[in-house]
């Protein structure tokens, strides 16, 4: 008859004594010599802590009776000693009665127990021993839950990036040091990636992100900060960065490399990116300002076919130095046509019907087609918006009257205003006048402002708003985010509604209830509800993406889908109904 199953022999636990009175070291293998006798634990003697550090780096050992007061160490940097070369090691602290206080501070510093030498017996010491390594354990398994919890909140779980919330935290923390020093924000939006995983699956999907985190790795240095921030979308913060040129160089250099990705998987894929970078201190003071102008920068550049786009290099410079070969290119410009428009509609949510044209400003140079973003805060510095805001709205509603006159229905003329343009003297009158020239009336223009130009709480643009409404004019605020515009702004009884930025729409949904882009959408939304101001739905760029904010509280829609923004023959032809009009439809319309 075979003998029954013996239970798994369990491995004994090892103890490293560091004990330099002989005395003492001998009560403590007495004391544990039943253990040791019958294989529970080993046991091994040093007298210093040098020896410790030197037994520890040869042999693993699951506990440590530490004596504070060593030949070569006293008192809790022994401890610290310890732990630093085995964070990992249970450690009691062996001290007399008159150290007491001294193994409680042990304690905080992660030793796990302490024993009063001479008041220890086998039984009670063995069981001291079990506790520790307990405690270590369950400490151990804290820590690693902790991290774990940590990365999860922290990192995406597809490419290991951080996340946006990590990126935010990290680039304030770079910010509070940077002083004078340079450093650059760049925010990129993958081209096409819907369409890989609409063909191919979501698994090609992350295969596609990983290679992409792979190749924004490999093109900054450690120093910087990678995050993925959204689905398709990355920030990199490049510190120390000298000048504008050198995050051009990185940006292109991504960029290159991305749009040369042939396959994944070995599937045939084909994608790109568009890439906005702002500079502190030039193009931004605060967090808020380098994120909404890198940000804004990436969505123009995705609007002129992708690429790399920036506030130029020159806004560091004095104005001294800007102001007369920008002026003779402005001049230039306006008395040649270097300044075009573009245009693009806005739709009631419900009918899908056009419901207003807003004028867009582009302005070709030799070096191509430069977005508002890369050349506005020069004009506004050298103090030219004013004069070239009357000159565009003419060009704008030029071509506004002319669809009109064909029986086009452009619906309202929307056209963007800077907060020069609002404190300048007589500037309302002056617009009046120019539309007035065209044949329009200012009931049918609309007036655009970012949030952050109208959001003061102490009334400094008040009166030149109020201005504006007494001209007939309505105002709509855009760009609101938080940080970026104060609620106040809607109570003036110049603005008649808002427009809700798809970055905080996304940063909502990404976020959460609770979180702070959450509270700050609920509360715009609640404000222009009980102002009673008309809500538009801005930056949508899929018909599914419009179906995810079907239950918000909004009229108007635009974005990329429907339409993008056109020229001024394109838009004619999209309002005649042309193929391919896209119309946003609702079993009911939402006011």
């Amino acid at each position: 008859m075979s003998a029954a199953p013996q239970p798994p022999a369990i491995a004994p636990f090892s103890i490293l004594a560091v004990e330099d009175s002989p005395a003492d070291a001998r009560l403590l293998k007495e004391s544990l010599r039943e253990a040791i006798d019958r294989g529970e634990l080993v046991l091994k003697t040093v007298r210093s802590i040098g020896d410790a550090e030197e037994e520890l780096r040869r042999n693993p050992h699951d506990c440590a009776l530490l004596d504070l007061g060593l030949p070569d160490g006293q008192g809790l940097a022994n401890v610290e000693r310890l732990r630093s070369l085995a964070p990992q090691l249970a450690v009691i602290v062996l001290t007399g009665l008159d150290c007491e206080s001294s193994a409680i501070r042990a304690l905080q510093l992660g030793a796990q127990e302490y024993v009063v030498k001479g008041q220890y017996e086998g039984e009670r010491l063995l069981k001291v021993v079990r506790h520790a390594l307990e405690r270590s354990r369950q400490v151990r398994e804290l820590e690693e839950r902790s991290a774990r919890q940590f990365e999860q909140a922290s990192h995406d779980p597809v490419t290991g990036l951080i996340n946006r919330k990590l990126f935010e935290e990290r680039a304030r923390q770079h910010l509070a040091t940077a002083q004078a020093r340079r450093f650059a924000i760049c925010f990129l939006d993958l081209d096409r990636f819907k369409a890989v995983n609409d063909r191919h699956g979501h698994a090609v999907g992350d295969a596609l992100l990983l290679r992409i985190a792979q190749i924004l790795r490999e093109s900054v240095r450690d120093s910087d900060t990678l995050a993925r921030i959204g689905g398709d979308e990355f920030a990199i913060l490049l510190s120390s960065i000298g000048e504008l040129a050198r995050a051009r160089e990185v940006a292109e250099r991504i960029v290159e490399r991305i749009r040369a990705i042939e396959s994944i998987e070995g599937r045939a894929v084909s994608v790109g990116c568009s890439v906005g970078i702002a500079l502190y201190p030039e193009h931004g003071e605060t967090l808020e300002e380098l994120l909404h102008h890198s940000d804004a920068a990436m969505y123009r550049a995705k609007g002129s076919g992708g690429g790399v786009l920036s506030l130029p290099d020159e806004f560091g410079a004095a104005d001294a130095e800007l102001s007369g070969q920008f002026g003779a290119d402005v001049a230039k410009a306006v008395a040649e046509g270097g300044f075009e428009i573009h245009f693009q509609p806005w739709l009631h949510y419900g009918t899908g019907d056009v419901a207003g044209i807003e004028a867009l400003l582009r302005w070709r140079r030799p070096e191509g087609l430069l977005l508002p973003a890369e050349f506005l805060p020069m004009l506004e510095r050298g103090g030219r918006m004013p004069e070239l805001g009357l000159e565009l709205a003419r060009m704008a509603a030029r071509d506004w009257r002319g669809w009109r006159d064909a029986g086009l229905a452009p619906g309202l003329l929307a056209l963007n205003l800077s907060g020069a343009e609002l404190q300048a003297p007589q500037q309302a009158e002056r617009l009046v006048a120019v539309l007035a020239e065209e044949g329009i009336r200012p009931d049918q223009v609309q007036l655009e402002v970012d949030a952050a130009v109208m959001g003061t709480s102490d009334g400094r643009l008040a009166v030149p708003a109020e201005r504006f409404r007494e001209a007939g004019f309505a105002i709509v605020l855009e760009g609101f985010l938080p940080g970026n515009g104060d609620l106040h702004a809607l109570a003036s009884p110049a603005v008649a509604g808002v427009k809700l930025d798809r970055r905080l729409l996304r940063a909502a949904a990404r976020e959460g209830r609770n979180s702070t882009p959450h509270r700050f959408l609920l509360g715009l939304l609640a404000a222009a509800s009980a102002l009673q101001l008309q809500v538009f739905l801005t930056g949508i760029e899929s018909g599914e993406e419009l179906e995810g904010f079907a239950g918000l509280d909004f009229r108007y829609v635009q974005g990329f889908w429907p339409c993008p923004p056109l020229a001024s023959q394109a838009l004619a032809d999209y309002l005649r109904g042309g193929a391919g009009r896209r119309r946003p439809a609702a079993e009911t319309s939402v006011a």
